[in-house]
């Protein structure tokens, strides 16, 4: 029998600048197209959202995020090769935003990823090793 995946779409362009919103719109309707196909549930009342839940399929947008937010910690620690200069430390664990005097660089990746490390509890910022911090931006992503 067939077995879905969890992700079916792949996020476009995971640790660059932010997608067109066009194209991450149209790559949201691929997915819910496919939630409905999975669930064999094509009924106009049927809500696509409880099946995303159901399916524990996360937004295109929530899977960049995380994607990101693992990346930061792994460029940080050097076990990455990455030019890490752009991440100064604050204290409680935080990082400073590099100026941006674009909307394409406050766009890319080191700018987006501090903002949402920033956000982000102390608790997960602190996890001991990358598999614990993963798990914690799981269960801070969950549904």
């Amino acid at each position: 029998m067939y077995a879905p995946r969890s992700n079916i779409v792949q996020p476009y362009g995971t640790h660059g600048k932010n997608p067109n919103p066009n194209l991450t719109h149209r790559i949201e309707m691929v997915q819910k197209s496919a939630a409905r196909y999975v669930q064999n549930d094509y009924h106009y009342t049927s809500s696509v959202t409880n099946m995303l839940r159901e399916l524990k399929w996360s937004a295109l947008e929530q899977r960049r995020n995380q994607a990101s937010l693992t990346m930061l910690p792994k460029i940080h620690n050097k076990q990455v090769n990455v030019d890490h200069s752009h991440l100064t430390t604050t204290r409680n664990n935080k990082f400073l935003i590099p100026h941006s005097k674009t909307k394409h660089h406050m766009n890319s990746f080191f700018p987006r990823a501090i903002r949402l490390w920033n956000e982000l509890p102390t608790e997960i910022k602190d996890a001991p090793t990358v598999p614990a911090f993963a798990s914690g931006l799981n269960k801070f992503y969950a549904f």
